[in-house]
Formats: structure tokens, sequence, C-alpha cells
């Protein structure tokens, strides 16, 4: 018999799906949460995905791009911000200076509003493409 478990992950889940996921975050931060997942979707058509089923984390990447199924960015939201997660963060030009973090390899961006998206909508943009190409140089 196997295990159920802990957090079942929806393929390629659909916005509906996703909304549903981030019903107890403020509405805003489930908002900014979608932006930000129909930026990555436009910036990468053809990319993978997998959410988590209990707490809406997505990834995206998933078992391609060389990322040995670690996938190349995260997508989280939390009460007072959206994070976009970087997981080789550390090799990535970032001449806009938009990435924290200290971490071996990890950086992330946060987001608190709509209109800190539309401010940064392109630099994100490149960020995310430029993530997709880290494997193939």
């Amino acid at each position: 018999m196997s295990k159920p478990e802990k957090h079942p992950h929806i393929d390629n889940a659909s916005e509906e799906q996703l909304a549903e996921l981030l019903a107890d975050k403020p509405p805003a931060m489930g908002q900014l949460y979608l932006e930000l997942h129909r930026l990555l979707l436009a910036a990468l058509p053809e990319v993978m995905y997998s959410t988590d089923g209990k707490d809406g984390m997505t990834s995206y990447g998933i078992r391609q791009y060389g990322y040995d199924g670690w996938g190349m960015i995260a997508l989280g939201a939390y009460a007072k911000w959206v994070s976009l997660m970087f997981m080789r963060g550390a090799k990535l030009p970032d001449p806009d200076g938009l990435l924290e973090g200290c971490g071996k390899l990890m950086r992330h961006v946060k987001l608190r509003s709509a209109d800190q998206l539309e401010e940064r909508r392109e630099a994100l943009s490149r960020l995310i493409r430029e993530a997709a190409t880290l494997n193939e140089r």
C-alpha cells in the first residue's frame, strides 16, 4: 500500500485551479501571483509547470531545460508579497538590480503590488528568458 502524498501536485494548473489554491491569501497577492504567472507563460510559452496542491507554490521548467527536475523558477504568494525565485539566479545577469538574496545559487524578486510589477515587467521578462537559457551556454 502506498503512502498518501503530503503535497500532491497539479501539472499545468488552470488559472481557476491556481485561484482556488490562493483563496487563503489576501486578494491583492492572489491577483499579483496570477499576473506573474501570466508573465511567465508569455515569456516562455512552452514551459512546463507544476503547482503544489497545498500551498500553491508553482515550479516552472520542471523536468526540462536540463534543470534535473528541480525547475528553473518558482512562484509563491505570501501575506504581503509574491516571490519570483530563480533557482540559479546567482548566475543571471541583473543590470536592473532586481535580484535579492545571497545564497550559493538562488535569488528572488519580491513584488508587493501590481504597480511594482508594471514598473518591472520588461526587466522581469528578460530575467525569465535568461533563466531559460542558462544551460544552453
